[in-house]
């Protein structure tokens, strides 16, 4: 009976986890952490067969928290700097210790390598978009190359998953038909076309509408 309650609760957790990054409470973030870290040291680690989850150890169970945090950490400041970003203005790591905050968990999970391949994609789809925003095109680029986005598909994906891939889809084709590295950050917010580009990028469509949980403002 044990069992199928913490069972029960991992299952929950994951669900409101993937709810949360979904709609974008990003606020919630650190206290689903923190319990989700609790559960595991209460069951053992135990997770469902199957599940991207399961067989957790507290290192992986760590690193997991850390990607949760970083994503929440780089959404609230965007949100916290929307002038700053319709103003075409990169921001600055020094000025932004949330963003700074996000790249070192970030940074520390792909160092690691102990969570599952999903996860560590996710970590790096986040990190480019956290360096599309700070102006490091060419950085941006590479990270989703790394990702291998060009394998992927959005079908069959979690909603917050979908978000994640259209974006990175968005900011990698923007950044290479403007030019990639040589494009001006006010250029490629806009879809602004550079000499010998295709045009066509100014209609360049947004990401599919969703429940608040991406930055739109981005685009």
């Amino acid at each position: 009976m044990a069992a199928k309650g913490a069972y029960g609760s991992h299952l929950k957790m994951e669900s409101e986890l993937e709810r949360c990054r979904a709609e974008g409470h990003w606020d919630r973030m650190p206290e689903l952490v923190r319990q989700m870290q609790a559960l595991v040291v209460l069951g053992g680690g135990g997770g469902r067969r199957g599940s991207p989850s399961a067989g957790f150890t507290s290192l992986d169970t760590d690193d997991l928290g850390k990607l949760l945090l970083a994503e929440a950490l780089l959404e609230q400041c965007l949100k916290g700097n929307h002038a700053t970003i319709k103003d075409s203005i990169p921001l600055l790591e020094k000025n932004e210790p949330k963003m700074n905050e996000a790249r070192n968990h970030l940074s520390s999970i792909l160092n690691h390598g102990k969570l599952p391949p999903q996860y560590l994609c996710e970590a790096m789809l986040i990190l480019g978009k956290l360096h599309y925003v700070e102006g490091s095109y060419r950085d941006a680029i590479s990270m989703y190359a790394r990702a291998g986005i060009d394998d992927m598909s959005m079908e069959n994906k979690p909603l917050y998953q979908m978000r994640l891939l259209a974006e990175a889809f968005v900011i990698k084709a923007r950044l290479q038909l403007l030019g990639g590295t040589q494009a001006r950050w006010s250029e490629v917010l806009q879809g602004r076309p550079l000499p010998g580009t295709p045009a066509q990028l100014h209609c360049f469509p947004p990401p599919p509408d969703r429940e608040g949980g991406g930055s739109d403002h981005l685009f």
